[in-house]
């Protein structure tokens, strides 16, 4: 519709420098960079401080523990690294995951997000994969998925009957959370929402072991997995903290180790306090105390 009124359209026209900035805040919304150099050198770098990260085929830690912990392992350690600012998990080539392997790697997403690492992936080509890591509850705690996904995730709610929970410090009622769960886990067994508390005193157990002494920093959670084998009938309950092991949270004085080398020498054992085997034992034994220096 055209204006038929002259004086009122001169007066709604806006200058043209107004006009060139009001495009260029337009175009900076979509596209931030001045020039194309300036986008080519952003794009190098930002591949530059990128890692990414590909797991055995066979991801699955009753099976393949030596490969999945060095996965994990590769994947904290990056949470240590300045430089890297972006991660990115490629699962296409999986063939075969259990729920241990997505708890400790869902853990190890929380801790890099803890220090700001951006975390992005790829979806298992694999279809029995890729459904059940939408089943465990993988998905549900990423902030960022597929349509596809989270079409998918909407479809599978009202029936899953896994989860998988993230608690962190800033969680309250920790323990009413652990307590609803295992209701779930014997209404899923045997069809009855009751308490069982020997299960309860073993996660609690473990959740203040987690907080107390698994991490160094406020950076503490951990991730409780319910998954229902429903040809075995069976629920897989796992807890995992990914923090610090006890041969590293273990701060003994190094005369301490020299004066065991001496005694051990002397009564003619084999010398193997430096052996973290050893070490480890003696921790289950009581010799020595995890939480002080000897």
């Amino acid at each position: 519709m055209r204006l038929k009124n002259k004086k009122y359209r001169k007066n709604r026209r806006l200058p043209r420098r107004q006009h060139v900035i009001r495009n260029y805040i337009r175009i900076r919304k979509f596209f931030p960079f001045k020039n194309f150099k300036e986008f080519y050198n952003e794009t190098r770098e930002r591949a530059k401080y990128s890692k990414i990260i590909e797991p055995c085929q066979d991801f699955r830690l009753i099976n393949n523990p030596i490969e999945v912990i060095k996965t994990i392992a590769e994947l904290k350690s990056l949470a240590k690294r300045d430089k890297i600012h972006r991660v990115i998990i490629d699962l296409t080539n999986l063939t075969h995951i259990d729920i241990g392997a997505i708890s400790l790697m869902l853990s190890s997403v929380k801790e890099l997000r803890n220090h700001k690492v951006r975390i992005s992936g790829t979806q298992p080509l694999d279809e029995d994969v890729l459904d059940f890591i939408i089943k465990s509850g993988f998905f549900g705690n990423m902030s960022n998925v597929s349509p596809d996904i989270s079409n998918t995730l909407q479809s599978h709610k009202k029936n899953n009957k896994n989860t998988l929970i993230i608690a962190d410090c800033n969680m309250k009622g920790r323990g009413q959370l652990i307590g609803i769960n295992i209701k779930q886990i014997r209404k899923l067994l045997l069809g009855e929402e009751n308490h069982y508390q020997p299960l309860y005193t073993i996660l609690m157990e473990m959740n203040a072991n987690a907080f107390e002494h698994a991490y160094n920093d406020d950076k503490k959670h951990w991730v409780l997995g319910i998954n229902f084998d429903e040809k075995s009938k069976k629920v897989f309950v796992t807890f995992t903290d990914n923090g610090l092991g006890i041969i590293q949270q273990l701060n003994l004085k190094r005369s301490t180790r020299v004066k065991e080398f001496i005694s051990d020498f002397a009564l003619l054992k084999t010398p193997d306090v430096f052996n973290n085997g050893i070490l480890l034992q003696k921790v289950f034994d009581k010799v020595y105390n995890s939480r002080f220096k000897s």
